[in-house]
C-alpha cells in the first residue's frame, strides 16, 4: 500500500512540465526510499541511485553512481572518466555533464537520487549546479533529503511530513496481520507518530495475541528493530543518556521530580537535541519508537532499580503507582493502577491512561470489581471519541465470570451507544437478549438500555420500534430512580417531538429545567434536538450553545455531536451561513471523522456541493452507497435523496430529480413529519412538470393530512406552494403571489427561493417572459443572501464570484460553476444541434409564436410535459426565457 499519493502527484505534475529538480525532504522513517521505488514505477523513463555514506569522502563518487544509474554508454564513460582524473574540479565536471546533456538527444528522463545529502560534497556541488540548469537538456531531477544541504536551496520542495491519522491507520490496517483487533491497530497507528517506518517496526514487535487483541499490551510496545535507536543512544553524553533512559520508564514524568538543577540543564540540552519533549511541568520521550527501544534495551534489573527509586521521591500519585506496580506488582497494584487510569482520564490524558490500564491487565485479570473499573474506563474513552479502546474494555469486562447483571446491562448500553455512534446501526438482538437475562434484576440499568434504544429508533425515523422500547421503559420507572427517570424523560420527549403535537409544550418546560443543569448532558442533547423536530430553532441553539459552554465539552465526543445536531439545526432554520461555517470548522478540524460516519458524511456531502467541491462531494455519496449496502439507515438515506433531489430538481434534471424524490417519499411515507424530510413540495413540482398531476395532487391530500396532525411552519409554507403549481392557469400567479407573500422573517429564506423559482418556471409557461425574468432574479437574490450561489448561479447564470467566496470562506478550492448564459458567437443551427428530436419540435413552435396550450394540442402532449421539454431547453441553449430564446435562434 502506497501512502504518499499526494506528495507523488505534485512531483509528478512538476516533472511533466518541464525539465526541474525538486527536492523531497522527510525525516528518517518518512518513507523517502519506498517514495523512490514508486515513482520509478510510475513515471516514464525514470531511474533511482542512493547514495552511499561510506562514500562521502570520495570526491565525485556520487556523481559517478548517477551517471552509471542511466542506460547510457557515453553516461558510463563520463563516470569512468571521472575516476580516473584525480584532479577535476567541481566546475570542470559540472559542465561537461551539462554539455553532454545538451548534446544528448535522448527522451525526457528523471533521475531520483535518495539521501542526496550524503553524497560527497563534490557531488552535492555539481548536482546543486545543475539544478538551476536543466532547461532544454530534457532531465528532470528528484533530489531526497532528510535535511537539504545548502547546495540545493531555493529548489521546489515537497515535504514527507507525518502521516495524518487516517492514512497511518489505513497503512497499518494493512501492514497488519490477518487476525487483529481494530483497538490495537489505532494504539499502534497513534503511537507511530505518522511515520510509516514506526508503524511497520511497532506492528512487527506484537506477539500474535497481543494483535488479535486477547493479550494485553506490554508497553511501550516492543520494537521489531531498535539498532538505530541505540546507537543514537550511545552517541549521546552519559548524563543525557542516563536521562533518556530514565524518562523512558514512564509515560510522562513530572520535572519536579528531577534531581538538582544539573538533571534540569541536561532536560534543556535534550529538548533542544530533539530527544525531550515538554508539555508544561512534564515531560516525555518526544517519539514513542525512541522510547520503545530505550526501555527495551534496559535490563529488567536495571528498569526495576529505577522503579523503586523513583517510588522513593515522585510527587504525582499517580506516577508513584506506576512505579511501585514495578516494584511490587500483583492485583493489588493492579486496582491501584485502574483508580489512576480513572483519575487521568477525568484530567484529560487518555494516552497516559491507557498504559495504566493496560499494565493493569498484565499484572491481574480482573474481577466483579475490576470489570466494573473497565467499564467506567470504557465509558470515558467512549465519551472522547476512542471507540475502538472502549469497546476492548467493554470485551474484556464482558469476559469477567464473576460480572455482576448490573455489569451485563452496562456491557449491553455500551455496545449500543458504540455501535450507533460509529455507524447509526442498532445492536437490538444484543441488547434484547441482555434485557431478557438481566433486566428483572438491574431495573435501572434496564431503563437507561431501554432509553438508549428509543432514542436511536426514534433519530433513525423508525418511530414504531421506538414506541414499543418507551411503553417497556414506562413499566419500570416505577423502581427505578432518579438519574434514569431524567433519560427516560428525554427520550420520551424526542420521541413526541417527531411523531406528535403534544411535544411543542412538553419539550419546551422540560428543556428550560434542564439547561439550568447543563451537566446532564445527555439530557441536554436530547431535548435540543426534540426542540429542533418541534421547529423552535432559536430554542434549539441556545441549549445546543448551552451544551458547548458546559462541562461536558472537554469531553470529544460532545463537542463533535453537538456541532453536527447544530449545523442540522441551523441548516432547517434556514441559516445556511451558520450551518456552513460549523461544518467548515468540522472539515478543517478533521476531529473524529470516524464518528457519526453516516451523519457526518450527510453533512460534508451537503457542505462540498454548496461550496463548490464536487469531487469531494461525490466522494461522500459513494461512500454512504457503501454504508447503506450493509445497513440501511431510513432517516440518512431520506436526507441525501431529498437534497439530491432537489439539486436535480433545480438544475432541470426532472428524471433524476423524480427518481431521488420518489426514494425519499417511500422512505419516510411513515410517522416522520413532512418538515424533517422535506421533499414533498419538490416532488409534488417535479410531477407537475412532467405532467403527472393526479400523483402530484395525491402527494398534497398526504402532506395535508400528515401536516395538519403537527401544525408544522414548514408544511403550511410548502402546501402553499404545492396548491399553487397545481393551480389552473388563470389562478396560478395569485396562487404563487399568496404563497410567497406567506413567508415572514423569521422563516425559512430557501423555502421562499424554492417558491419563487417555481413561480418562474410557471411564468415562462405562461409566456410572461419578462416578469418570469424579475422573478427568477429575486429568487437568486434570495438564494445569494441566505449563502447558496450555486442555485443562485444556476437561475441567472454563472455565480463563480460568489461560489469561490463560499469556498474561500472555509479554505477551500473551488471548482468553476457552470454558467448558463449562451456563450457569444454562438450559430444558433450549433444550438439546435444540440436539442433531442421532441425538444427541436417544441422550440420550432415557440419560435412561431404559439403558446404551450396550442403546442401542446399540435403535438398531442399535455402542456406539463410542453413545460418540461422548454425548461431542458432553456438550460441547453442557455437562456432564461422564452424571450431570450426566441431572441437567440432568431438573430445569431
Amino acid at each position: 500500500m502506497f501512502v504518499r499519493e499526494q506528495e507523488l502527484a505534485r512531483v509528478q505534475r512538476a516533472c511533466d512540465a518541464s525539465e526541474i529538480a525538486i527536492v523531497v525532504r522527510g525525516p528518517r522513517g518518512s518513507g523517502r526510499t519506498t517514495f523512490a521505488r514508486e515513482a520509478v514505477e510510475r513515471l516514464p523513463r525514470a531511474f533511482d541511485v542512493r547514495a552511499n555514506p561510506n562514500e562521502s569522502s570520495w570526491p565525485f563518487a556520487g556523481i559517478s553512481s548517477l551517471l552509471y544509474a542511466i542506460d547510457d554508454e557515453r553516461w558510463r564513460h563520463l563516470a569512468l572518466s571521472l575516476g580516473s582524473a584525480a584532479d577535476l574540479d567541481v566546475v570542470v565536471v559540472a559542465h561537461r555533464i551539462l554539455t553532454l546533456l545538451h548534446e544528448h538527444d535522448a527522451p525526457a528522463t528523471v533521475l531520483l537520487v535518495d539521501d542526496a545529502d550524503l553524497l560527497d560534497p563534490q557531488s552535492r556541488a555539481v548536482v546543486g549546479f545543475l539544478a538551476r540548469r536543466l532547461a532544454g537538456t530534457g532531465l528532470r531531477l528528484v533530489l531526497l533529503v532528510e535535511n537539504r544541504p545548502p547546495e540545493l536551496d531555493g529548489l521546489d520542495e515537497v515535504v514527507l511530513a507525518p502521516l495524518d491519522a487516517r492514512r497511518t491507520r489505513a497503512l497499518v490496517a494493512h501492514l497488519a496481520p490477518a487476525r487483529h483487533h481494530p483497538a490495537v491497530l489505532d494504539v499502534v497507528a497513534h503511537r507511530s507518530g505518522g511515520s510509516p517506518a514506526d508503524a511497520a517496526n511497532l506492528l512487527a514487535g506484537l506477539t500474535p495475541a497481543q494483535a488479535a487483541g486477547s493479550a494485553p499490551l506490554e508497553l511501550p510496545l516492543r520494537p521489531g528493530h531498535a539498532e538505530h535507536v541505540v546507537r543514537r543512544l550511545a552517541q549521546l553524553p552519559p548524563a543525557q543518556a542516563a536521562l533518556v533512559e530514565l524518562l523512558a520508564l514512564a509515560p510522562r514524568t513530572h520535572a519536579g521530580d528531577l534531581t538538582g538543577s544539573d538533571e534540569l540543564e541536561v532536560v534543556d540540552e535534550l529538548v533542544a537535541a530533539g530527544w525531550v519533549a515538554r508539555d508544561g511541568a512534564w515531560l516525555s520521550l518526544t517519539r514513542e519508537p525512541v522510547r520503545s527501544a530505550v526501555f527495551h534495551s534496559t535490563s529488567a534489573r536495571r528498569r526495576r532499580e529505577h522503579h523503586r527509586r523513583a517510588v522513593e521521591h515522585v510527587s504525582d500519585p499517580y506516577a508513584s503507582d506506576w512505579h511501585a506496580s514495578f516494584v511490587d506488582p500483583g492485583p493489588r497494584a493492579a486496582e491501584a493502577l485502574r483508580r489512576a487510569a480513572l483519575g487521568l482520564l477525568a484530567e484529560g490524558s487518555p494516552d497516559v491512561a491507557f498504559e495504566y490500564v493496560e499494565r493493569s491487565l498484565l499484572l491481574a485479570q480482573p474481577d466483579a470489581r475490576g470489570a466494573d473499573h473497565l467499564l467506567v474506563v470504557a465509558a470515558a474513552y467512549f465519551y472522547r471519541g476512542h471507540l475502538e479502546i472502549a469497546r476492548r474494555y467493554v470485551d474484556i469486562a464482558e469476559s469477567v465470570e464473576e460480572a455482576s447483571p448490573h455489569s451485563r446491562l452496562v456491557v449491553a448500553s455500551l455496545r449500543v451507544r458504540i455501535e450507533y455512534v460509529a455507524s447509526q446501526s442498532l445492536l437490538t438482538a444484543l441488547a434484547e437478549r441482555a434485557l431478557e437475562l438481566h433486566g428483572a434484576s438491574a431495573p435501572d440499568e434496564s431503563v437507561l438500555l431501554l432509553a438508549l434504544l428509543a432514542t436511536y429508533s426514534t433519530e433513525r425515523w423508525e418511530l414504531t420500534r421506538a414506541a414499543e422500547y418507551l411503553a417497556r421503559m414506562d413499566a419500570l420507572l416505577g423502581v427505578a430512580h432518579e438519574p434514569a427517570h431524567t433519560v427516560a424523560e428525554s427520550a420520551a420527549i424526542l420521541f413526541d417531538a417527531m411523531s406528535s403535537a403534544r411535544a411543542r409544550s412538553r419539550s419546551t418546560a422540560v428543556a428550560v429545567e434542564v439547561g439550568t443543569n447543563p451537566s446532564a448532558a445527555t439530557a441536554l442533547m436530547t431535548r435540543a434536538r426534540a426542540l429542533t423536530y418541534a421547529e423552535r430553532y432559536d430554542e434549539a441553539r441556545d441549549l445546543f450553545r448551552t451544551l458547548l459552554a458546559s462541562p461536558a465539552a472537554v469531553d470529544p465526543l460532545w463537542v463533535v455531536t453537538t456541532r453536527l445536531y447544530d449545523a442540522d439545526n441551523d441548516r432547517l432554520a434556514g441559516d445556511l451561513r451558520a450551518a456552513t461555517a460549523t461544518v467548515a470548522a468540522l472539515v478543517e478540524q478533521d476531529e473524529l471523522p470516524h464518528v457519526h460516519r453516516p451523519y457526518r458524511l450527510f453533512h460534508e456531502l451537503w457542505y462540498f456541493h454548496e461550496t463548490g467541491r464536487t469531487d469531494r462531494a461525490r466522494e461522500c455519496e459513494d461512500e454512504l452507497l457503501d454504508i447503506s449496502r450493509g445497513s440501511r439507515n431510513p432517516a440518512i438515506s431520506a436526507r441525501v435523496d431529498a437534497y439530491l433531489g432537489a439539486r436535480a430538481l433545480h438544475a432541470g434534471d426532472l428524471d433524476e430529480a423524480a427518481r431521488a424524490l420518489m426514494r425519499c417519499r417511500m422512505v419516510s411515507a411513515g410517522p416522520p413529519g413532512p418538515h424533517l424530510y422535506r421533499c414533498d413540495a419538490d416532488l409534488v413540482e417535479v410531477l407537475v412538470r412532467t405532467g403527472n398531476t393526479a400523483a402530484a395532487r395525491t402527494i398534497v391530500d398526504d402532506l395535508a393530512r400528515r401536516s395538519a396532525s403537527a401544525s408544522s411552519r414548514w408544511s403550511a409554507l410548502a402546501l402553499a406552494r404545492c396548491r399553487a403549481l397545481l393551480a389552473p392557469d388563470d389562478e396560478a400567479v395569485r396562487a404563487f403571489e399568496d404563497a410567497a407573500a406567506m413567508s415572514g422573517p423569521r422563516d425559512c429564506d430557501y423555502e421562499l427561493a424554492r417558491t419563487l423559482s417555481a413561480f418562474a418556471v410557471r411564468l415562462d409557461a405562461l409566456g410572461a417572459g419578462e416578469r418570469a425574468e424579475r422573478v427568477r432574479e429575486d429568487a437568486a437574490a434570495t438564494y445569494r443572501r441566505i449563502g447558496l450561489p450555486w442555485w443562485a448561479g444556476d437561475l441567472v447564470g454563472s455565480d463563480e464570484g460568489a461560489l469561490a467566496a463560499a469556498g474561500s470562506a472555509a479554505g477551500l478550492p473551488v471548482a468553476g460553476a457552470r454558467s448558463s448564459a449562451a456563450q457569444p458567437g454562438a450559430r444558433s443551427s450549433d444550438l439546435v444541434a444540440a436539442l433531442s428530436d421532441a425538444e427541436r419540435d417544441v422550440v420550432e413552435l415557440v419560435v412561431a409564436g404559439l403558446r404551450n396550450r396550442e403546442i401542446a394540442a399540435q403535438l398531442f402532449l399535455s402542456v406539463r410535459a410542453v413545460e418540461s421539454r422548454l425548461t431542458a431547453v432553456y438550460r441547453k441553449v442557455g437562456v432564461r426565457s422564452r424571450a431570450q430564446l426566441v431572441s437567440v435562434l432568431t438573430h445569431p
